[in-house]
């Protein structure tokens, strides 16, 4: 059976998963009444959950987080774009240096940019993680990049506190509505998920492809609210290993 950590998803992470899970199932599976059922409850309870948070999502955090996330697109491409410039220098060691920094970025993804924020944020820390090696700082000095290295740290930083807030303030919200919803959307899931595993195992022509497509999106959405749980983790590390 499928697993899904319901428990570590924000409300804005249920709605899409449970959305993309939804629209992947109407394009990949017809005419099967048991899916066509769950997807229109599914669907109604994401109505809901809208409805529940209401102002939260649609709040004076949207523009905000509009114009962090373009600061954090334009960091990022200014990063990649003055990496690329070197890789043909006519200096062997700064074209080396070039290569070396544009092949850690086309590894996290050349168009990180374009992503939705929560699959653009986990890529931008790997990024940034394997930029704080200490051949890649070397490479970074050696070209000159200090400046947009520091920025795209600069730029994430403030977009997840930022974005961290509006989370924040949707927990706080505490209607009848979003819980009932919360719970269906769960519930019907949980359900369409195994109906699809069952089935991808005793009719793989039918339900293959849709059984990866859902193991595609539930591997993507995993991995960003455990790395985010770990994050903060070691943020209460930190914290409490605090000198006093």
């Amino acid at each position: 059976m499928k697993n899904l950590p319901f428990g570590l998803l924000n409300s804005n992470e249920i709605y899409t998963t449970s959305w993309r899970i939804n629209e992947a199932c109407k394009l990949s599976v017809t005419g099967d009444g048991f899916i066509v059922t769950l997807c229109s409850n599914i669907d109604q309870a994401n109505v809901d959950l809208t409805k529940g948070l209401g102002k939260s999502l649609n709040s004076d955090f949207t523009p905000l987080l509009l114009a962090q996330d373009q600061a954090r697109d334009n960091a990022f491409i200014g990063f990649r774009d003055y990496a690329s410039s070197f890789s043909h220098s006519s200096d062997s060691v700064m074209a080396t240096a070039g290569r070396n920094l544009t092949g850690i970025v086309e590894a996290a993804g050349n168009t990180i940019h374009s992503l939705g924020y929560t699959a653009e944020t986990a890529k931008v820390n790997s990024l940034i993680a394997s930029l704080s090696a200490p051949a890649a700082l070397k490479d970074i000095e050696t070209i000159g990049a200090t400046k947009w290295y520091e920025e795209l740290k600069t730029s994430q930083d403030q977009f997840e506190n930022l974005y961290k807030s509006k989370i924040d303030t949707e927990s706080a919200i505490d209607l009848p509505l979003i819980k009932e919803s919360k719970g269906r959307i769960t519930k019907y899931l949980r359900a369409l998920m195994s109906y699809i595993d069952i089935n991808g195992e005793l009719d793989p022509a039918k339900f293959g492809a849709i059984n990866s497509k859902v193991d595609e999106i539930l591997t993507e959405i995993t991995a960003i609210a455990r790395a985010r749980e770990t994050r903060k983790g070691n943020v209460l590390k930190k914290t409490e290993e605090a000198p006093v």
